[in-house]
């Protein structure tokens, strides 16, 4: 008699895999349909502001979206600062070793000079 498998194989795996994608759809779209609502509410309460206080929202809004872009230029130029910082160690340890190859080389054509000399002599 052939024996049976344990496990519901292929189809228990697209079962398992269907009901994840659900889960996760319904999920998803709990949390978008709190933030829509968030957003009316947000636009309700804008909406019976004056038209003063509106302005003054508004215009604290694009100090506050200045205020980022200054700070993501800021941020910028002290990326390149400290790239260029760390471009200029290392050009710098690399040209200590240049030179400190160079003195290497010349130390040992001394030595051999000074050894194909004492043979000869």
């Amino acid at each position: 008699m052939p024996e049976k498998s344990s496990g519901g194989g292929i189809g228990a795996n697209i079962g398992s895999a269907v009901l994840g994608n659900i889960g996760s759809a319904i999920v998803s779209g709990a949390f978008a349909k709190a933030d829509a609502k968030k957003q009316r509410e947000m636009e309700q309460k804008i909406a019976l502001l004056s038209l003063d206080q509106q302005k003054f929202l508004e215009q604290r809004l694009q100090d506050v979206q200045g205020e980022i872009a200054k700070q993501q230029i800021i941020y910028q130029y002290l990326a390149v600062q400290n790239n260029n910082e760390m471009l200029n160690r290392i050009q710098g340890k690399r040209y200590t070793s240049y030179i400190v190859l160079g003195v290497g080389i010349v130390i040992l054509a001394v030595v051999i000079l000074k050894l194909g000399k004492n043979k000869n002599g």
